[in-house]
Formats: C-alpha cells, structure tokens, sequence
C-alpha cells in the first residue's frame, strides 16, 4: 500500500517516533542506574571502608600476638584483687583447738579371697591368662595341638592334680602386671606315674 500522506509529513512523523524512543531509552537507563548502579557502589563503598576498619584492628591483634612472648609470661598463680569484688571472701577456722575422734582405733588385716576351682587339665595359661599369642594364623593349630597331646598324658595330670582336688589361684600374675612368658615346668609325682602306668596297662589288655 501506498502512504496517501506527503512525504514531509512522514519524515516528521518518523522522527517524531524515534524522539520518543529515545526519550523512553534514556529514562530506563536513568531508572536502571538509579536503583541498581548507585546502591550497588555505595554498598562496594561501606564494605571497603568497614574492611579497613577491620583490618586496622587485625593489625593492632597481629601486633600484640607478636609482642606476647614466652619471656613475658608470669609463673605467679597469686590470686591478685580485692576480696569481695574480683573473688569470694574466705572464712578461715581459726582460735579452736583439734577435738579428736571418741572412738577407739581399728586395725583392719587383708584377707585372701578363699575361691577355688577344680584342676584344668587343658589349661594353656600363657594364652588363656596372660595373652601371649602367637598370631592369629597359628594359635588354632597350636591349641589343637596342646590339646591332642594333652590327650595321652591326661591320667598322669590326674594323678598329679585329683580332679575333686580344689586347686587357689595363687601365684599367678594379678591382671595389669607385667607378665613374661613361662615354660611351666613337668610335675615330678609317683601318683602320677602309677596311674599312667595303670592306664597304658589297662588300654594293652583291653585291645583284642
């Protein structure tokens, strides 16, 4: 379509509407600086300004952790200040005599625990009391071992210890000692030969 307007007509309505756009352009820019620029630089301003107050008293603590040395450190624990104010008032028990107990001495003597127990035949008292282990890898085999072995000796143990003999855990190392590692020594008892003697005698005549 053709404009029937003359053509000046158009050019000042053209450049009429380009004004305006104009005019709309530089008041957003204006609402937009306003309100976000402004704020934002005045708020850079007060963090700059609070982070050199800040930084003056970071200064002044750097300097007096630097002047605090070992050398300047009292070993005096008196208690300094004023009674009443900086700390409580002491009452102090003074101008009365010593009033002894009215009651006569005791004398207290310890007593060893009388608890026993029947004779362990089995015990491995370097693992099963004091906890010395041999790792974890070897002690299963070390204790099937001690106890097939402990199998044909068995009469003789009873011999030496009756199993309805109690048997005082005395002279073992209390729990916390330092205990060392122990070959408990073979029991030399004619009991027990006799009776392993008996038992080997028994098993030969019993086999067919």
């Amino acid at each position: 379509m053709t404009s029937l307007l003359p053509k000046n007509h158009q050019t000042t309505a053209l450049n009429t509407k380009w004004r305006i756009r104009k005019l709309w352009s530089l008041l957003a820019f204006s609402i937009f600086f306003l309100v976000l620029v402004i704020p934002v630089s005045a708020q850079a301003q007060d963090d700059s300004q609070a982070c050199s107050e800040e930084s003056t008293d970071c200064l002044e603590a750097i300097q007096k952790l630097r002047d605090d040395k070992i050398s300047g450190i009292d070993l005096d624990i008196k208690i300094g200040g004023q009674s009443g104010n900086d700390y409580p008032c002491e009452c102090r028990l003074e101008g009365e005599l010593f009033q002894p107990r009215q009651f006569s001495t005791t004398m207290f003597t310890w007593k060893a625990a009388g608890y026993c127990h029947k004779p362990l035949y089995f015990e491995d008292w370097n693992l099963e009391r004091y906890g010395h282990s041999r790792g974890w890898l070897a002690d299963p085999f070390v204790s099937a071992a001690h106890f097939f072995v402990t199998i044909p000796v068995l009469p003789y143990k009873m011999g030496v210890e009756l199993p309805w003999e109690c048997i005082y855990p005395v002279g073992y190392y209390r729990p916390g000692n330092c205990a060392p590692w122990t070959c408990p020594a073979v029991p030399i008892s004619a009991r027990g030969m006799a009776l392993e003697a008996a038992t080997v005698t028994g098993i030969v005549f019993l086999m067919p």
